[in-house]
Protein backbone atom coordinates (compact mmCIF):
# COMPACT_ATOMS: atom_id res chain seq x y z
CA UNK A 1 0.00 0.00 0.00
CA UNK A 2 1.24 3.29 0.60
CA UNK A 3 3.26 5.97 2.28
CA UNK A 4 5.50 8.96 2.52
CA UNK A 5 4.98 12.63 3.97
CA UNK A 6 2.45 15.20 2.92
CA UNK A 7 0.82 16.51 -0.31
CA UNK A 8 0.19 20.14 -0.25
CA UNK A 9 -1.23 19.97 -3.51
CA UNK A 10 -4.02 17.73 -3.04
CA UNK A 11 -7.74 18.26 -1.69
CA UNK A 12 -8.28 17.09 1.90
CA UNK A 13 -11.44 15.18 2.36
CA UNK A 14 -12.88 13.42 5.53
CA UNK A 15 -14.91 10.19 5.64
CA UNK A 16 -17.48 12.33 6.62
CA UNK A 17 -17.63 13.97 3.75
CA UNK A 18 -17.65 11.87 0.82
CA UNK A 19 -16.55 13.48 -2.86
CA UNK A 20 -19.72 12.29 -5.05
CA UNK A 21 -18.66 12.11 -8.43
CA UNK A 22 -20.91 11.42 -11.32
CA UNK A 23 -19.74 8.83 -13.53
CA UNK A 24 -22.06 9.43 -15.95
CA UNK A 25 -20.74 12.84 -16.89
CA UNK A 26 -18.20 13.55 -19.91
CA UNK A 27 -15.15 15.26 -18.00
CA UNK A 28 -12.83 17.72 -19.84
CA UNK A 29 -9.83 16.21 -20.95
CA UNK A 30 -6.97 17.26 -18.69
CA UNK A 31 -3.24 15.45 -20.14
CA UNK A 32 -3.71 13.92 -23.69
CA UNK A 33 -3.59 10.07 -23.41
CA UNK A 34 -2.05 7.32 -26.11
CA UNK A 35 -3.39 4.51 -23.53
CA UNK A 36 -1.76 1.54 -21.59
CA UNK A 37 0.50 -0.78 -22.31
CA UNK A 38 -1.17 -3.90 -20.48
CA UNK A 39 0.85 -6.75 -18.73
CA UNK A 40 -0.99 -9.94 -18.40
CA UNK A 41 0.34 -13.33 -16.56
CA UNK A 42 -1.49 -16.66 -17.09
CA UNK A 43 -3.81 -14.50 -18.90
CA UNK A 44 -4.71 -12.58 -16.14
CA UNK A 45 -4.55 -8.59 -16.38
CA UNK A 46 -1.11 -7.98 -13.63
CA UNK A 47 -0.44 -3.80 -14.39
CA UNK A 48 -0.93 -1.48 -16.80
CA UNK A 49 1.12 1.39 -17.33
CA UNK A 50 1.31 4.33 -19.52
CA UNK A 51 1.63 4.47 -23.26
CA UNK A 52 4.16 6.95 -22.48
CA UNK A 53 8.14 7.97 -21.79
CA UNK A 54 10.81 5.17 -21.35
CA UNK A 55 11.05 6.82 -17.64
CA UNK A 56 7.62 7.01 -16.84
CA UNK A 57 6.75 3.01 -17.83
CA UNK A 58 9.52 1.63 -16.05
CA UNK A 59 8.45 3.83 -12.85
CA UNK A 60 5.33 2.68 -13.16
CA UNK A 61 6.14 -0.73 -13.40
CA UNK A 62 8.35 -0.79 -9.98
CA UNK A 63 5.08 -0.16 -8.54
CA UNK A 64 4.17 -4.46 -8.81
CA UNK A 65 5.91 -6.26 -6.78
CA UNK A 66 5.11 -9.70 -7.14
CA UNK A 67 4.16 -11.88 -3.98
CA UNK A 68 4.72 -15.33 -4.92
CA UNK A 69 8.34 -16.33 -6.91
CA UNK A 70 6.78 -17.01 -10.19
CA UNK A 71 4.86 -13.29 -10.14
CA UNK A 72 8.53 -11.67 -8.74
CA UNK A 73 10.22 -13.31 -11.53
CA UNK A 74 7.35 -12.16 -13.84
CA UNK A 75 7.69 -8.44 -12.78
CA UNK A 76 11.53 -8.55 -13.19
CA UNK A 77 11.00 -9.63 -16.36
CA UNK A 78 8.96 -6.85 -17.10
CA UNK A 79 11.31 -4.60 -15.71
CA UNK A 80 13.58 -6.27 -18.26
CA UNK A 81 12.30 -6.39 -21.21
CA UNK A 82 11.24 -2.19 -21.46
CA UNK A 83 14.60 -1.35 -20.75
CA UNK A 84 16.01 -3.22 -23.18
CA UNK A 85 12.88 -1.34 -25.24
CA UNK A 86 10.98 -4.89 -26.07
CA UNK A 87 8.32 -4.63 -23.89
CA UNK A 88 5.59 -4.75 -26.37
CA UNK A 89 6.45 -8.73 -27.13
CA UNK A 90 5.00 -8.70 -24.15
CA UNK A 91 1.87 -6.57 -23.43
CA UNK A 92 -1.65 -5.78 -25.23
CA UNK A 93 -2.15 -1.78 -25.96
CA UNK A 94 -5.58 -0.83 -24.49
CA UNK A 95 -7.19 2.82 -24.60
CA UNK A 96 -7.63 4.72 -22.23
CA UNK A 97 -10.78 4.31 -20.82
CA UNK A 98 -9.88 0.49 -20.29
CA UNK A 99 -13.62 -0.06 -21.27
CA UNK A 100 -12.18 -3.73 -21.79
CA UNK A 101 -11.10 -4.33 -18.42
CA UNK A 102 -13.49 -2.17 -16.05
CA UNK A 103 -16.78 -1.65 -15.82
CA UNK A 104 -16.70 2.18 -16.23
CA UNK A 105 -14.55 5.04 -18.29
CA UNK A 106 -11.16 4.91 -16.16
CA UNK A 107 -10.01 7.89 -18.50
CA UNK A 108 -13.02 10.28 -16.63
CA UNK A 109 -12.27 8.91 -12.87
CA UNK A 110 -9.02 9.76 -13.55
CA UNK A 111 -9.20 13.19 -15.38
CA UNK A 112 -12.10 14.19 -12.27
CA UNK A 113 -8.99 12.88 -9.53
CA UNK A 114 -6.54 15.15 -11.43
CA UNK A 115 -8.72 18.17 -11.18
CA UNK A 116 -9.06 17.69 -7.40
CA UNK A 117 -5.95 17.11 -6.48
CA UNK A 118 -4.47 19.55 -8.92
CA UNK A 119 -2.18 17.59 -10.92
CA UNK A 120 -3.47 18.13 -14.70
CA UNK A 121 0.08 15.93 -15.71
CA UNK A 122 -0.48 12.94 -13.26
CA UNK A 123 -0.10 9.62 -14.56
CA UNK A 124 -1.75 6.33 -13.87
CA UNK A 125 -0.42 3.44 -12.92
CA UNK A 126 -3.03 0.37 -12.79
CA UNK A 127 -2.78 -3.10 -10.49
CA UNK A 128 -5.28 -5.85 -10.47
CA UNK A 129 -4.52 -8.20 -7.40
CA UNK A 130 -3.80 -11.93 -8.18
CA UNK A 131 -7.38 -13.19 -7.11
CA UNK A 132 -9.42 -12.62 -10.19
CA UNK A 133 -12.72 -11.99 -8.01
CA UNK A 134 -10.88 -9.19 -5.40
CA UNK A 135 -13.14 -7.02 -6.42
CA UNK A 136 -11.10 -3.81 -6.70
CA UNK A 137 -8.15 -2.40 -8.26
CA UNK A 138 -5.00 -0.33 -7.53
CA UNK A 139 -3.65 2.79 -8.79
CA UNK A 140 -0.62 4.22 -8.46
CA UNK A 141 -0.62 7.94 -9.77
CA UNK A 142 2.89 9.51 -10.65
CA UNK A 143 3.65 13.15 -10.93
CA UNK A 144 4.87 14.60 -13.89
CA UNK A 145 8.36 13.40 -12.96
CA UNK A 146 7.50 10.27 -12.73
CA UNK A 147 7.92 10.28 -9.01
CA UNK A 148 5.04 9.02 -6.50
CA UNK A 149 2.32 10.72 -5.98
CA UNK A 150 -0.69 8.87 -4.59
CA UNK A 151 -1.50 5.70 -3.95
CA UNK A 152 -5.50 4.67 -4.71
CA UNK A 153 -7.85 1.63 -3.35
CA UNK A 154 -10.66 1.49 -6.09
CA UNK A 155 -13.56 -0.81 -5.01
CA UNK A 156 -16.01 -2.80 -7.55
CA UNK A 157 -18.62 -4.29 -5.76
CA UNK A 158 -20.13 -4.16 -2.37
CA UNK A 159 -17.94 -6.07 -0.06
CA UNK A 160 -15.00 -3.60 -1.08
CA UNK A 161 -17.11 -0.90 -0.24
CA UNK A 162 -17.61 -1.93 3.43
CA UNK A 163 -13.76 -2.51 3.53
CA UNK A 164 -12.59 0.79 2.07
CA UNK A 165 -15.36 2.72 4.30
CA UNK A 166 -13.99 0.82 7.58
CA UNK A 167 -10.45 1.52 6.44
CA UNK A 168 -11.14 5.17 6.13
CA UNK A 169 -12.99 5.13 9.24
CA UNK A 170 -10.05 3.26 11.27
CA UNK A 171 -7.33 6.07 10.19
CA UNK A 172 -9.95 8.90 11.14
CA UNK A 173 -9.70 7.34 14.73
CA UNK A 174 -6.26 6.58 14.45
CA UNK A 175 -5.05 10.08 13.71
CA UNK A 176 -7.38 11.35 16.59
CA UNK A 177 -4.74 9.37 18.85
CA UNK A 178 -1.61 11.22 18.45
CA UNK A 179 0.41 8.07 18.24
CA UNK A 180 3.67 7.79 18.94
CA UNK A 181 5.30 4.40 18.06
CA UNK A 182 4.11 4.05 14.80
CA UNK A 183 3.24 5.80 11.62
CA UNK A 184 -0.39 5.23 9.52
CA UNK A 185 -0.78 5.70 6.05
CA UNK A 186 -2.41 9.46 5.57
CA UNK A 187 -5.72 9.18 3.54
CA UNK A 188 -5.78 12.35 1.33
CA UNK A 189 -9.29 11.79 -0.15
CA UNK A 190 -12.58 9.17 -0.18
CA UNK A 191 -14.79 9.54 -2.81
CA UNK A 192 -17.42 7.51 -4.98
CA UNK A 193 -17.52 6.79 -8.98
CA UNK A 194 -19.56 4.81 -10.80
CA UNK A 195 -21.25 3.84 -7.18
CA UNK A 196 -18.19 2.90 -5.54
CA UNK A 197 -16.03 4.27 -3.07
CA UNK A 198 -11.98 4.56 -3.23
CA UNK A 199 -9.63 5.91 -1.31
CA UNK A 200 -6.70 8.10 -2.06
CA UNK A 201 -3.70 7.74 0.11
CA UNK A 202 -0.11 9.62 -0.08
CA UNK A 203 2.30 7.08 -1.70
CA UNK A 204 4.87 5.00 0.27
CA UNK A 205 8.26 6.84 0.89
CA UNK A 206 10.74 5.97 -1.61
CA UNK A 207 13.57 5.14 0.84
CA UNK A 208 10.82 2.97 2.80
CA UNK A 209 12.24 -0.39 3.96
CA UNK A 210 10.47 -3.76 4.48
CA UNK A 211 10.30 -5.61 7.80
CA UNK A 212 11.99 -8.78 8.32
CA UNK A 213 9.95 -11.71 8.36
CA UNK A 214 10.37 -12.84 12.29
CA UNK A 215 9.01 -13.07 15.22
CA UNK A 216 11.21 -10.42 16.41
CA UNK A 217 9.29 -7.74 14.03
CA UNK A 218 6.06 -8.34 16.11
CA UNK A 219 5.44 -4.36 17.29
CA UNK A 220 4.31 -5.54 20.55
CA UNK A 221 4.51 -1.76 21.71
CA UNK A 222 2.89 0.08 18.82
CA UNK A 223 -0.31 -2.78 19.39
CA UNK A 224 -0.55 -1.92 22.75
CA UNK A 225 -0.50 1.79 21.55
CA UNK A 226 -3.48 1.10 19.35
CA UNK A 227 -5.49 -1.24 21.21
CA UNK A 228 -6.42 1.08 23.36
CA UNK A 229 -8.06 0.24 26.99
CA UNK A 230 -9.34 -3.33 27.35
CA UNK A 231 -12.97 -3.82 28.21
CA UNK A 232 -14.68 -6.49 29.29
CA UNK A 233 -18.19 -7.83 27.14
CA UNK A 234 -21.17 -9.94 28.73
CA UNK A 235 -22.63 -12.52 26.03
CA UNK A 236 -25.27 -10.00 25.02
CA UNK A 237 -22.74 -7.79 23.46
CA UNK A 238 -20.91 -10.74 22.03
CA UNK A 239 -23.58 -11.96 20.24
CA UNK A 240 -24.41 -8.44 18.69
CA UNK A 241 -20.60 -8.30 17.00
CA UNK A 242 -20.28 -8.64 13.28
CA UNK A 243 -17.32 -11.40 13.79
CA UNK A 244 -18.99 -13.27 16.02
CA UNK A 245 -22.09 -13.85 13.49
CA UNK A 246 -19.70 -14.32 10.90
CA UNK A 247 -17.87 -17.36 13.10
CA UNK A 248 -21.03 -18.54 13.18
CA UNK A 249 -22.24 -18.59 9.26
CA UNK A 250 -18.81 -20.06 8.61
CA UNK A 251 -18.65 -22.61 11.41
CA UNK A 252 -20.35 -25.92 12.37
CA UNK A 253 -21.65 -25.93 15.19
CA UNK A 254 -21.11 -29.73 15.70
CA UNK A 255 -17.32 -29.33 15.13
CA UNK A 256 -14.50 -29.85 18.03
CA UNK A 257 -13.34 -26.02 17.72
CA UNK A 258 -17.17 -25.22 17.89
CA UNK A 259 -17.72 -26.74 21.38
CA UNK A 260 -14.27 -24.60 22.31
CA UNK A 261 -15.71 -21.62 21.88
CA UNK A 262 -18.79 -22.31 23.67
CA UNK A 263 -17.02 -23.29 26.85
CA UNK A 264 -15.09 -20.14 26.39
CA UNK A 265 -18.12 -18.17 26.66
CA UNK A 266 -18.30 -18.86 29.94
CA UNK A 267 -15.56 -16.97 31.14
CA UNK A 268 -14.61 -12.93 30.84
CA UNK A 269 -14.48 -11.80 26.87
CA UNK A 270 -11.92 -9.23 26.71
CA UNK A 271 -11.82 -7.02 23.93
CA UNK A 272 -9.78 -4.03 22.71
CA UNK A 273 -9.38 -2.64 18.83
CA UNK A 274 -7.47 -4.60 16.76
CA UNK A 275 -5.76 -4.35 13.17
CA UNK A 276 -7.13 -7.65 12.08
CA UNK A 277 -5.06 -8.46 9.49
CA UNK A 278 -1.31 -7.83 11.08
CA UNK A 279 1.78 -8.86 9.47
CA UNK A 280 4.58 -8.28 7.97
CA UNK A 281 3.22 -7.53 4.29
CA UNK A 282 1.58 -5.02 6.38
CA UNK A 283 4.27 -3.21 8.14
CA UNK A 284 7.12 -0.69 6.14
CA UNK A 285 9.86 1.14 7.95
CA UNK A 286 10.17 4.63 7.32
CA UNK A 287 12.81 6.99 8.75
CA UNK A 288 13.46 3.97 11.61
CA UNK A 289 9.90 4.05 12.34
CA UNK A 290 7.37 1.70 11.71
CA UNK A 291 4.26 2.21 9.32
CA UNK A 292 1.53 0.20 9.64
CA UNK A 293 -1.08 0.15 6.86
CA UNK A 294 -4.22 -1.57 5.36
CA UNK A 295 -6.75 -1.25 8.51
CA UNK A 296 -9.45 -2.47 6.59
CA UNK A 297 -10.32 -4.85 8.77
CA UNK A 298 -9.67 -2.95 11.55
CA UNK A 299 -12.18 -3.73 14.69
CA UNK A 300 -12.73 -2.20 18.08
CA UNK A 301 -14.47 -4.86 19.16
CA UNK A 302 -11.96 -7.74 18.84
CA UNK A 303 -10.38 -9.91 21.17
CA UNK A 304 -7.11 -8.79 23.29
CA UNK A 305 -4.60 -11.46 21.08
CA UNK A 306 -6.52 -11.16 17.86
CA UNK A 307 -3.40 -9.27 16.32
CA UNK A 308 -0.38 -11.20 17.87
CA UNK A 309 -2.37 -14.43 16.92
CA UNK A 310 -2.79 -13.21 13.28
CA UNK A 311 1.08 -12.19 13.09
CA UNK A 312 1.91 -15.55 14.60
CA UNK A 313 -0.59 -17.50 12.04
CA UNK A 314 1.26 -15.06 8.46
CA UNK A 315 4.48 -16.00 9.72
CA UNK A 316 4.63 -19.19 9.60
CA UNK A 317 1.42 -19.40 6.70
CA UNK A 318 3.50 -20.96 4.34
CA UNK A 319 4.46 -24.15 6.51
CA UNK A 320 1.35 -24.32 8.65
CA UNK A 321 -1.55 -24.38 5.04
CA UNK A 322 0.80 -27.07 3.88
CA UNK A 323 0.96 -29.20 7.28
CA UNK A 324 -1.75 -27.68 9.37
CA UNK A 325 -1.60 -30.64 12.05
CA UNK A 326 1.90 -28.99 12.68
CA UNK A 327 0.49 -25.58 12.57
CA UNK A 328 -1.89 -26.72 15.08
CA UNK A 329 1.06 -28.80 17.66
CA UNK A 330 2.93 -25.22 17.06
CA UNK A 331 -0.02 -23.13 18.25
CA UNK A 332 -1.00 -25.81 21.38
CA UNK A 333 2.74 -25.29 22.28
CA UNK A 334 2.91 -21.41 22.15
CA UNK A 335 -0.46 -20.33 23.73
CA UNK A 336 -2.56 -23.37 25.11
CA UNK A 337 -0.63 -25.97 26.95
CA UNK A 338 -0.50 -24.75 30.13
CA UNK A 339 -2.62 -21.83 29.91
CA UNK A 340 -4.88 -20.61 32.73
CA UNK A 341 -8.37 -20.46 31.75
CA UNK A 342 -8.62 -17.37 31.29
CA UNK A 343 -5.61 -17.31 28.67
CA UNK A 344 -7.13 -20.49 26.82
CA UNK A 345 -10.58 -17.80 26.64
CA UNK A 346 -8.29 -15.48 24.94
CA UNK A 347 -6.65 -17.42 22.62
CA UNK A 348 -9.60 -19.67 21.57
CA UNK A 349 -11.58 -15.82 21.46
CA UNK A 350 -9.04 -14.34 18.88
CA UNK A 351 -8.86 -17.71 16.52
CA UNK A 352 -12.77 -17.06 16.57
CA UNK A 353 -12.13 -13.59 15.21
CA UNK A 354 -9.74 -14.62 12.84
CA UNK A 355 -11.42 -18.09 11.27
CA UNK A 356 -14.63 -15.78 11.16
CA UNK A 357 -12.45 -13.30 8.36
CA UNK A 358 -12.21 -16.01 6.08
CA UNK A 359 -8.37 -16.83 6.78
CA UNK A 360 -7.20 -19.98 4.90
CA UNK A 361 -4.49 -20.74 7.30
CA UNK A 362 -6.97 -20.64 10.63
CA UNK A 363 -9.64 -22.38 8.40
CA UNK A 364 -7.21 -25.21 7.74
CA UNK A 365 -5.54 -25.37 11.23
CA UNK A 366 -9.24 -25.72 12.83
CA UNK A 367 -10.47 -27.89 10.87
CA UNK A 368 -8.24 -30.53 12.57
CA UNK A 369 -8.50 -28.86 16.35
CA UNK A 370 -10.35 -32.41 16.70
CA UNK A 371 -6.86 -33.77 17.20
CA UNK A 372 -5.88 -31.38 19.43
CA UNK A 373 -8.28 -32.51 21.92
CA UNK A 374 -7.55 -36.22 21.08
CA UNK A 375 -4.02 -35.65 22.79
CA UNK A 376 -5.47 -33.47 25.70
Amino acid sequence: MKKSRKNSSATQIMPGAVREDDSSLKHNRTSGSNGYLLFRFARKPVIAVPDSSQKVKLAGLKCYRGITIRRASFAWMTRLLTRLRVDRLLTQPVDSSLSSLLPFNFQDWLDTLRQTMGAPSAEAVIVWPPQADRGRIYIHLLDANARPLAFVKLALDALNDEFLRSEAQAIEKLKALQLTSFHIPSLMEIGKWNGHYYCVFEPIATDAKPVQSSWSSFPRECVKEYAGQVRIIGLQQLTELNWWKNFWEVTPPESAFAQDVRRAQGHPIRVCRAHGDLGTMNMIRVDDQILIFDWEECCDDAPILTDELMFFLVLNQREFLAKPVVGLRELNQRYLSGASAQRRCDVIMALTFIRASDKLVATKILYNWESLNNRS
